[in-house]
């Protein structure tokens, strides 16, 4: 008996405006302080999950308690449409909340998101990003970037295949705010970078390809030296130093750094084609770059609830300010 008596103070306590403004209040501040943080462990916290927890639990009440009233006395009391339709709306307006809590709150739970890093040519199994039901793999087909007259870009492009047993059952560009979306899992264009294709051969017989990462070594076989790619610059221009004058490939250059037993020897900027002598007949050359892509994959469940709410949301706000201006201009 008196948990049944503790439990209905707290639901009352629950149900009060006050609360769910303050609520609200402090998911405002959280959501001000994250947005510089990492967002989706941010959003995957406890406290964070709590506090939403309880908003939905205060709008929930409030709902209720609306829905409740409408029906016990709402009905019965000689009212007009217009009156009606505007209580209506209101409720509405408070489920459409509900409903978007709870999508926030199924992604809070269940949502994932992860960046993954794809290159050219290589394709990704899904199933080892996400536990899904429908297993798919996509394939990076090409990377390319749009560009202004001035050599700065406009648009990026991931020229992306959908791969399902083995075939392609579809294709797709993703670009920025054009994501790819497929079996409840989005995909957005976030970054790219390139690997620089180098060649090496010796006249011991060492012959060797690799696409090598910035900061990446290749240690020299049968030497005590080894080479560090450092960066690559799509338009050189000594003016500028190392940044690119563009992202344009108008004079592209490989940045490199040679070591000897782990301390620097050299460092030079050549094109491509261009051969390095690492020793007497040694060399290395860089044969071009290979992009890759990164893109942020998510997982969303609560995606469908969360769309129906806003609807409900715009539906019940238009409902009751359309009514409210109508009744006014009456009054006037």
């Amino acid at each position: 008996m008196i948990l049944i008596k503790k439990t209905q103070r707290f639901l009352r306590f629950m149900s009060s405006m006050k609360i769910g403004l303050s609520l609200l209040a402090v998911i405002g501040l959280l959501a001000a302080i994250g947005s510089g943080i990492s967002t989706d462990k941010y959003y995957q916290a406890l406290p964070f999950k709590v506090i939403l927890g309880l908003l939905l639990l205060n709008m929930a009440l409030c709902t209720t308690n609306q829905v409740t009233k409408f029906f016990k006395h709402g009905l019965k009391a000689e009212k007009s449409s217009q009156i009606l339709l505007r209580q209506i709306g209101m409720m509405t307006l408070h489920a459409g909340v509900v409903f978007i809590l709870i999508g926030g709150s199924v992604y809070s739970f269940q949502g994932e998101s992860t960046q993954i890093k794809i290159d050219q040519g290589q394709t990704v199994d899904m199933k080892t990003i996400f536990n899904q039901t429908k297993p798919f793999m996509i394939k990076l087909d090409d990377f390319n970037i749009d560009f202004n007259a001035d050599g700065s870009p406009s648009q990026y492009f991931s020229h992306i295949s959908l791969v399902e047993n083995g075939a392609v059952t579809g294709e797709k560009d993703i670009s920025v705010n054009n994501p790819f979306e497929y079996a409840g899992i989005k995909a957005y264009q976030s970054s790219f970078g390139y690997g620089v294709e180098l060649q090496g051969e010796s006249n011991t017989g060492w012959k060797e390809k690799k696409t090598l990462q910035e900061s990446e070594f290749l240690q020299i076989p049968g030497t005590d030296k080894a080479i560090r790619i450092y960066k690559y610059i799509p338009n050189f221009d000594p003016e500028y130093g190392m940044q690119s004058k563009t992202l344009r490939p108008d004079n592209p250059r490989i940045v490199y750094s040679l070591y000897q037993k782990g301390s620097l020897l050299d460092v030079g900027a050549v094109s491509f084609g261009e051969k390095v002598e690492i020793q007497p007949g040694t060399t290395v050359q860089f044969n071009g770059v290979k992009p890759f892509s990164v893109l942020t994959v998510k997982r969303d469940p609560g995606l469908s609830l969360a769309m129906a709410g806003m609807l409900m949301l715009m539906a019940g706000t238009c409902l009751t300010l359309f009514l409210k201006q109508k009744k006014t201009g009456v009054v006037q």
